[in-house]
């Protein structure tokens, strides 16, 4: 699907799973659509200040919070 996910949807997204932290992965299941697809948006969520990244697991998966606003 090369649909455009927004920096607003991933927000959405990260809201609706009701889990303090989440990857890259939940996020984009949460969507229904392939991790590649929320590249832009999830980059745009963070470099606004809404997403950051908490830490790595032994896999090298990223973890991240929302940032209350």
């Amino acid at each position: 699907m090369s649909e455009t996910i927004t920096a607003e949807q991933v927000v959405e997204a990260a809201q609706g799973l009701g889990q303090e932290e989440f990857t890259r992965g939940d996020l984009a299941e949460k969507l229904g659509v392939e991790k590649p697809d929320i590249k832009k948006g999830f980059r745009q969520a963070r470099q606004s200040g809404r997403l950051e990244k908490v830490r790595d697991d032994e896999e090298n998966t990223g973890y991240f919070r929302l940032i209350d606003q």
